[in-house]
């Protein structure tokens, strides 16, 4: 039975360029759709028109038809397709509109005219199945972190069990545990109450194991759909688009092991018998560099939040030009907040931190801007101006340059964060993704000495992800020192130098990625997404009785070459 029918549509924002551009997609009852594309692709534009909410609530000119559970989206208006059909969207804030937890997810259930006793099932019940207790019912949803957060979205939308569930980037600010929990319960409610699932998602090898078929979005068009293991044995062709194909996949494709494998397991049972041809020597010697001077150093840190939680606890540590840092841990583990205290947001309720040897708190805003940068997880929290350009423009007026020198620096920077043409723009009217890339090229053209990004490629495609860590390097190259938040280990262990680990606001290991991927026991305490590459690497070893010390796919086809 359909649920879903699109032909042929067509959508252009009342002043902008055309977004989706003949789109075709049907689904059936039951079924789960990944959808994939690089950023700007019109992905989060159809999941708005699946909705209704194009053409009915944003303004710009539609052509083609949209039939979703029997409703056609011009004629049935946006409540009545909302009984039927749930989304959540990737940036969880804009969906909260209540003041706790409770009553944001009652919101929806009260609407539908359910008893009291019935609605308190639902919340519990849905909360239960993105690994929340009921004890979040009381609080605010702004005073969660982002994965939170996330989750807390995610439950309202489970919590009216609907027809459709349309999820866009579900799971860009949850932390590895935490995406598997929740694409684990979502495939589970598929089964148990025949749900069908539109997921828009980078996560590749996620999407490997749960969908039953792949849509490509490129410029606005489908230009490729089927089983998982049909679309990513494009690989090459996904990778030029912007689309990461799972690691295993690319690995048994170039070692010619056809068809390629789209799992973990699928890659050993080829492998398994087929002897490498090379010894391994580790080709990236800075990964255990540890770096030049110390710039930034943490002495017993602590930080109490008003409302009395402890996000982070006698943390010590010390940044030394020239290291590229990945600080990883589960959400709420106390990342962000140390971040905050560490360039001077934050004040710490104990401890001191300096910054070349001064404290943080003495330093004027402006040296403290020369010395140390933050970038927003959330953009939204960062920009303030009205255009791209004085966006980017803002701190270099703060610091007292020249407009001559000022635009000559917002040029280069917005031509190499691929923002040149969108100088005009509002920040507001760009893709989220837009957004964090103004965000980091408004602290980037100051050039401090240290720079912190929490979670710099949350929601962009491959291939803008490998041009922010490039220039994140390139900056590292040049003596500075660069401090990532991030989840996506499996990229961030082809840059970082050190790996620090958080778990429950202390610091429970710091060292080499290698170090700290070999370490079993601080993988599993703080549910570090171990890359494919790596769990593949683990069970080869045992099978060939010899260490492999091979953590990227370039690495292990190198070894088998």
């Amino acid at each position: 039975m359909g649920v879903l029918k699109v032909r042929d549509l067509k959508w252009k924002y009342k002043e902008g360029k055309e977004v989706l551009r003949g789109v075709n997609l049907e689904a059936e009852k039951g079924e789960f759709i990944g959808v994939v594309g690089p950023s700007g692709a019109g992905k989060t534009t159809l999941a708005l028109a699946l909705m209704g909410i194009i053409p009915q609530r944003i303004p710009g000119t539609f052509e083609g038809e949209v039939i979703v559970c029997g409703l056609n989206t011009r004629e049935a208006d946006v409540s009545e397709i909302t009984k039927r059909v749930s989304i959540v969207f990737e940036d969880p804030e804009t969906q909260f509109v209540m003041s706790t937890v409770e009553d944001e997810i009652a919101l929806g259930l009260e609407v539908r005219g359910l008893e009291p006793y019935e609605i308190r099932e639902r919340m519990v019940w849905s909360l239960d199945l993105v690994g929340l207790s009921k004890d979040f019912l009381e609080r605010s949803p702004l005073e969660l972190s982002g994965g939170e957060k996330q989750r807390v979205a995610i439950a309202s939308a489970l919590a009216l069990k609907p027809e459709l569930l349309i999820l866009d980037e579900p799971t860009s600010d949850l932390d590895p545990i935490g995406k598997t929990e929740v694409l684990n319960v979502v495939g589970k409610l598929r089964e148990e109450l025949d749900l069908t699932i539109i997921a828009v998602e980078h996560e590749t090898e996620a999407l490997a194991r749960y969908a039953d078929r792949i849509v490509v979005l490129v410029d606005g068009r489908v230009v490729l759909e089927g089983d998982p293991r049909r679309v990513f044995s494009k690989a090459k062709y996904l990778e030029s688009v912007g689309v990461r194909p799972p690691e295993v996949t690319k690995i048994t494709m170039e070692l010619g092991l056809n068809p390629p494998a789209i799992t973990v397991e699928e890659a050993f049972s080829k492998m398994c018998s087929f002897k490498p041809k090379a010894t391994l020597k580790r080709r990236d010697v800075r990964r255990t560099s540890r770096g030049g001077k110390i710039l930034l150093k943490l002495e017993n840190v602590s930080y109490e939040y008003p409302n009395g939680v402890q996000a982070i606890n006698e943390v010590s540590l010390e940044f030394k030009a020239g290291e590229f840092v990945a600080i990883v841990g589960p959400n709420g583990s106390g990342k962000t907040t140390l971040a905050k205290v560490a360039c001077g947001l934050l004040k710490p309720t104990k401890g001191k931190v300096l910054i070349e040897g001064l404290d943080v708190g003495s330093l004027t805003r402006r040296i403290l801007a020369k010395k140390i940068g933050y970038v927003y997880q959330n953009p939204d929290h960062q920009l303030f101006n009205q255009t791209v350009q004085d966006e980017i423009g803002f701190g270099l007026r703060v610091l007292g340059l020249s407009e001559k020198d000022i635009n000559e620096k917002v040029l280069r920077m917005a031509e190499r964060l691929g923002l040149k043409g969108l100088l005009d723009e509002h920040p507001f009217f760009l893709s989220k993704g837009e957004r964090r890339r103004l965000a980091l090229a408004s602290v980037l053209v100051m050039e401090p000495d240290i720079i912190i990004v929490d979670e710099p490629t949350t929601g962009q495609d491959y291939k803008l992800n490998l041009d922010i860590m490039n220039i994140l390097e390139d900056y590292r190259r040049e003596g500075r020192t660069v401090i990532v938040i991030s989840h996506a280990i499996p990229l961030v262990v082809r840059y970082a130098t050190r790996l620090i680990v958080m778990l429950d606001g202390r610091v429970i290991s710091d060292g080499s990625p290698y170090e700290i991927l070999g370490d079993a026991e601080v993988v599993k305490k703080a549910h570090i997404q171990v890359p494919q590459t790596r769990r593949l690497v683990k069970m080869l070893e045992k099978t060939l009785n010899t260490k492999i010390e091979a953590y990227t796919p370039d690495e292990i086809i190198d070894y088998y070459r």
